[in-house]
């Protein structure tokens, strides 16, 4: 329990009062064990606490987790500390939400399956910090993405006319929150049906049914990252 709430101190602190002009670092090519054993960003509150955590015995997915978090702060740079401040504060205070920005922020990069889509959640909650988004719309992107990897992201934000989607393409992605399902009423109706010859003679109607087709449209969210991500999206507003 300690450890955990060491982790989200020091990750509220480096939200709300680091600055990050020092981080531009290239996350492919550096190493973890060069932050971790070189006391490289020792200065951001959260890195040092993972790096302390290193010195006991840091295991692959506290590595791991270390990347995806200095992914997620790298997008925030451009952020001032203090509307950072603002908006964080905006939540911690209200009692909508019982859980703290900082400790729901370390839940969601943990649950990212690589850096690349921590990078993408902070690239969502930044549009919360600049109010371009709701916090509500921020929980349920970041959720989202925390369920696709990298390529399906690509697909989905990819340029396509009118933004539309076939319920065939859309495959295994139709359960991640990005589409909702249309169902089309099935309707019947019975040609002669007042006809009861047919019956005694052990003839049946003719039926004719229409509808049953399935579809797809975004979702709430799904508009979300499309207005985010998308340009000609963003165009066709």
């Amino acid at each position: 329990m300690q450890l955990i709430t060491n982790l989200q101190s020091s990750f509220d602190s480096t939200l709300t009062d680091s600055n990050f002009q020092n981080l531009g670092i290239d996350l492919a090519e550096i190493g973890i064990d060069s932050i971790l054993n070189q006391g490289l960003l020792k200065e951001i509150p959260i890195v040092s606490t993972i790096a302390n955590l290193s010195k006991v015995g840091a295991n692959i997915h506290d590595r791991l987790f270390l990347k995806k978090v200095l992914s997620f702060l790298n997008q925030m740079k451009s952020v001032s500390v203090d509307k950072r401040k603002e908006m964080i504060d905006k939540i911690d205070s209200s009692s909508k939400y019982r859980i703290k920005v900082g400790e729901k922020l370390l839940y969601i990069i943990d649950s990212c399956e690589d850096y690349e889509i921590s990078e993408l959640v902070s690239i969502v909650f930044k549009s919360y910090i600049q109010e371009k988004i709701s916090y509500d719309d921020f929980l349920k992107v970041s959720t989202i993405l925390s369920k696709i990897n990298k390529s399906d992201f690509d697909w989905f934000v990819a340029e396509r006319k009118n933004h539309s989607f076939d319920l065939d393409d859309v495959g295994d992605l139709i359960s991640s929150g990005l589409f909702e399902l249309h169902y089309e009423k099935v309707s019947v109706s019975v040609e002669d049906e007042s006809d009861y010859d047919l019956l005694q003679e052990g003839k049946k109607y003719n039926t004719d049914v229409d509808g049953g087709d399935i579809s797809v449209s975004l979702s709430g969210a799904g508009k979300v990252i499309l207005e985010i991500f998308c340009t000609s999206y963003q165009k066709s507003k």
